[in-house]
């Protein structure tokens, strides 16, 4: 039985991780914009939060509708021409944003944003999985998924800065040249990336054929033994994956709350500043990278799953639950939603691992599309929720109950219906 070399591993990691996680940073960026640029737009387009949740949620439809049939299309042509391709669609539609003028047109470009990156996570986590065995597994997906808070620490100030300080611009709003300045560059680095990746370590001249061989020799003895489908069907009967596909749903939702809320909740604690609602937006993110990463090392030397993905969602829920008493108070809300942020991104490095843990490379690409349609269909329907209740009750406390009762649901059904790890 070949032992991983940490050597060879930590050579790939830093030929693969930097650019993966800029084109994950742009990703999110792209994707969470929509939060801050809110705080303009909704009055410049005479949005009701409803409305709003809507435009937010329209995105995961493109994942509920086409997300296995993508994934799976990936998993023939590879990722190279299919990150380029995803990159450059994504860059155009978010781009595209920046001249709407009427709520129903974020609507469908919205849609059409989601359609573009449905592919993207799913691509990405079945690319590492032909490089990388279970040992690293949750260690380097913990560092690609950190790219989330990391553009949530990024892109708020960003975001910020734009929206204030270049309002009026070529005569466009704020939240104009935000969406135009922070689509078209993924376009370019589809371009890169499509150049720069090698598709498997077996076409990667930067190997040794004693390192390509070690590679081989560390997939085949990670998936000797293990209870794995090797075609997607008969995983729909397995109640661990379908633990997985609830526990996703439910993460998903936290992490959206998060991109798509935080602003809002900063701004309602009194700050009117769009800048300073920007700059504090980054302190929750900046610490959640930390945590994520030590959650999944963690993981990896424990070389346990269930209870590092389900425990951070528990801790998160439990913070959700102390919002509502905290909504006149800056500073406490920011520490709360720090330890809210944490948590929920903490869970993504161990739970990305064990899709395809009992998944075969074969049956993996239409797993993974499964779970995003679903993790999407949740997504979807979660902004719609809370900017229905915030409408009602001109409040986001029951919103942040609701963040709580599906995060808690969430990790139960993964610790009931998973009895050991991945």
């Amino acid at each position: 039985m070949s032992v991983p070399a940490p050597h060879l591993y930590r050579k790939i990691f830093w030929r693969l991780m930097p650019v993966l996680m800029v084109c994950y940073i742009l990703n999110y960026i792209d994707r969470s914009n929509i939060g801050l640029a809110k705080l303009q737009f909704m009055h410049d387009l005479a949005m009701p939060e409803t409305a709003y949740g809507l435009a937010a949620g329209a995105f995961y439809l493109g994942y509920i509708c086409l997300g296995v049939p993508i994934n799976m299309l990936l998993g023939r042509i590879g990722a190279r021409p299919g990150l380029l391709a995803i990159m450059t669609s994504w860059g155009l539609f978010s781009a595209a944003l920046a001249f709407v003028t009427a709520p129903s047109q974020f609507y469908v470009l919205r849609f059409f944003i989601g359609v573009a990156e449905t592919g993207f996570l799913p691509a990405v986590l079945l690319y590492l999985s032909r490089w990388v065995p279970q040992t690293f597994r949750a260690r380097f997906n913990g560092v690609f998924l950190s790219a989330i808070p990391v553009a949530g620490f990024i892109g708020g100030p960003l975001a910020g800065a734009i929206m204030a300080g270049a309002d009026g611009w070529l005569g466009m709003r704020g939240w104009q040249l935000l969406f135009l300045l922070e689509g078209l560059p993924a376009c370019a680095i589809g371009f890169a990336v499509f150049l720069y990746l090698d598709e498997s370590p077996e076409q990667a001249g930067w190997l040794q054929p004693e390192e390509k061989r070690q590679i081989r020799d560390d997939l085949a003895a990670a998936a000797t033994g293990a209870r794995v489908h090797t075609s997607l069907w008969p995983a729909f009967r397995d109640r661990r994956f379908l633990s997985l596909v609830a526990i996703a749903m439910a993460g998903s939702i936290g992490t959206s709350a998060i991109g798509l809320w935080l602003p809002t909740i900063i701004r309602q604690t009194g700050i009117p500043s769009v800048f300073e609602v920007g700059l504090l937006s980054a302190i929750p993110n900046g610490v959640a990278v930390i945590v994520q990463y030590l959650n999944a090392r963690h993981s990896d030397r424990a070389g346990e799953r269930r209870w590092h993905a389900a425990g951070p969602l528990l801790v998160a829920a439990a913070g959700w639950c102390v919002m509502p008493l905290l909504a006149k108070h800056p500073w406490a809300s920011i520490a709360v939603m720090t330890v809210i942020a944490s948590a929920t991104f903490a869970f993504t490095g161990p739970f990305w691992s064990m899709p395809t843990a009992i998944l075969s490379v074969t049956a993996a690409a239409g797993g993974l599309g499964v779970i995003t349609s679903m993790l999407g269909l949740g997504s979807f329907v979660s902004p719609v929720i809370v900017g229905w209740l915030s409408d009602q009750t001109h409040s986001l406390a029951a919103g942040e109950i609701y963040f709580a009762a599906v995060l808690v649901l969430g990790s139960l059904s993964l610790l009931l219906g998973v009895k050991r790890s991945a």
